[in-house]
């Protein structure tokens, strides 16, 4: 049996005791807390010790349970060296999980995944490609006509939510947006052969930020930007303020029902459309079931349906697909989900990120 120190006692580490289900596979020697305050108490039942129990005791593994993985781990490495190659991130548990549940895999796409994780332990990108980003430039600007913050994005401003209040929240946002959207990732959107046409009228449901529709902006004809965050409401009013002529921005939940919060595409979209975009933390396949009649009274329509905030996502959008003549296949890689949305527990799959659905001309 492992034996583990966990560094933390926030809430990383409660939300691990409220969700992770193999901990007790492990002997967990205590947790370590750097606050003088928390030393000597208890959490969870497992004493805290300061940071110099690991002087007399090394451990299998030192589980860092902060968001501050990278200054606790120089710190761990400035005072032992010896213990580098035994520091895990917070993902720890479900990495193991993972491996187990794969070993017998001959599947190369998941050993590529498999390979990675156990060299750099588990993240929701599990790719050497994601390496790249990790240190980045990114010069951030604040609008002092609004107060903020944007970054140039392919030349034009891409403003982000009042919730991104200082440069390093808004850096690492925006690094994250690049890595999600790289030409290897398994949530990229468009690919050579399954792209946006010029002159197309696109559907972006789940808008955030908006970096996939400014990316487009200059090409389709029309834009539907359907986000529910007012705070992001409010960036993309700037971001768009120069294209009102082509974009329709709706602040709504989009669903398979309609009430005052709550509305389906059917609803909202009046005229054929040619592309439609959905990333909204496992709701897609509920809002397709409002998008059937715009569907079918669009001819030459692409899909990107994300399909990896649950273990079932993927097979209820193909299932949806199939019934309404969308001939799909999914992006290539997996992404792994940290979150319980859409089912009480943390997976330990490996899921699609992308079905992508295509209806012809009739």
């Amino acid at each position: 049996m492992l034996r583990i120190f966990l560094w933390g006692t926030g809430n990383i580490a409660e939300m691990l005791w409220m969700q992770c289900q193999t901990l007790s596979q492990y002997e967990l020697l205590g947790f370590i807390d750097n606050n003088t305050e928390k030393q000597g108490a208890y959490f969870k039942g497992l004493y805290i010790y300061s940071p110099e129990v690991l002087d007399k005791c090394r451990p299998d593994y030192i589980v860092i349970l902060t968001d501050a993985y990278d200054e606790i781990y120089k710190q761990i490495v400035d005072a032992h060296p010896e213990m580098e190659n035994i520091i895990e991130n917070k993902y720890f548990f479900y990495k193991e999980s993972i491996l187990k549940r794969y070993k017998a895999t001959t599947n190369p796409e998941e050993i590529e995944v498999l390979n990675y994780i156990k060299r750099n332990g588990l993240n929701i990108f599990n790719y050497e490609f994601s390496e790249k980003y990790r240190n980045i430039k990114v010069e951030v600007c604040l609008d002092t006509t609004n107060n903020l913050y944007y970054v140039m994005h392919l030349g034009k401003r891409l403003y982000f939510s009042r919730d991104l209040n200082n440069e390093k929240k808004v850096i690492d946002y925006y690094k994250s947006i690049l890595l999600e959207q790289d030409i290897r990732s398994p949530h990229r959107y468009l690919v050579k052969d399954f792209d946006i046409n010029r002159e197309d009228v696109v559907v972006d449901v789940g808008v955030a930020e908006g970096n996939f529709s400014l990316e487009i902006i200059d090409k389709v004809s029309k834009i539907y930007l359907i986000e529910v965050n007012k705070n992001w409401i409010e960036a993309l009013k700037e971001t768009f303020k120069d294209y009102l002529d082509k974009v329709v921005i709706i602040q709504k939940f989009v669903s398979s029902y309609n009430d005052d919060n709550f509305a389906t595409l059917d609803a909202l979209i009046h005229e054929p459309v040619n592309f439609i975009k959905m990333d909204i933390e496992g709701n897609e396949w509920d809002a397709l079931q409002g998008a059937e009649g715009l569907i079918r009274s669009s001819n030459n329509l692409k899909c990107a349906i994300c399909s990896y905030h649950s273990d079932f996502d993927q097979v209820l959008i193909e299932d949806f697909m199939d019934k309404n003549n969308l001939v799909h296949t999914t992006s290539p890689g997996f992404m792994w989900f940290p979150w319980t949305i859409r089912q009480n527990y943390v997976s330990t799959k490996l899921n699609r990120a992308v079905v992508r659905g295509i209806k012809c001309s009739n």
